[in-house]
């Protein structure tokens, strides 16, 4: 089962200025490109691959952008649970985690490993419950706990 990745709203904001910045960018380079072809000036091959690179440029940031949006979630399959943060993912053995603690006051999930690192769960508050029930379905000696400590 996939919990998809909680953005905060000032993390979907920055991504829409981004958004936006790339666009201007690339129109305002594309303008620049497309005055630099008509004008009498000869172009020089360091004028074209840069103004070419400063069009490929917010080309590549939308697309990052998008596939963390698209593609960011934690997966629960097979003993493993994937994470994936756009194009980068990482994988945890599910009968390496120790406990579950859900923070009541903070809203988090945190799982704890018999190495005693830890990784944070952001996903939506309504799903702490299912994603630690997959979790627990997984591996039976996974500790379940609830705190309301800071």
């Amino acid at each position: 089962m996939k919990f998809k990745y909680k953005y905060s709203t000032l993390v979907i904001v920055l991504f829409i200025v981004m958004y936006v910045l790339a666009t201007v960018c690339f129109v305002w380079n594309l303008i620049r490109f497309i005055e630099s072809v008509n004008s009498q000036i000869e172009l020089d091959s360091y004028k074209i691959i840069s103004t070419l690179l400063c069009l490929v440029l917010p080309i590549v940031v939308s697309v990052f952008i998008t596939a963390m949006l698209v593609s960011s979630y934690y997966k629960v399959d097979g003993g493993i649970l994937k994470v994936k943060f756009g194009f980068i993912g990482d994988e945890y053995k599910i009968n390496e985690m120790a406990s579950i603690v859900k923070n009541l006051k903070t809203d988090m999930l945190v799982i704890n490993f018999k190495d005693e690192s830890t990784l944070r769960v952001v996903i939506e508050q309504k799903n702490f419950d299912d994603f630690s029930a997959e979790i627990i379905k997984t591996n039976k000696n996974v500790c379940y706990g609830e705190t309301d400590a800071t």
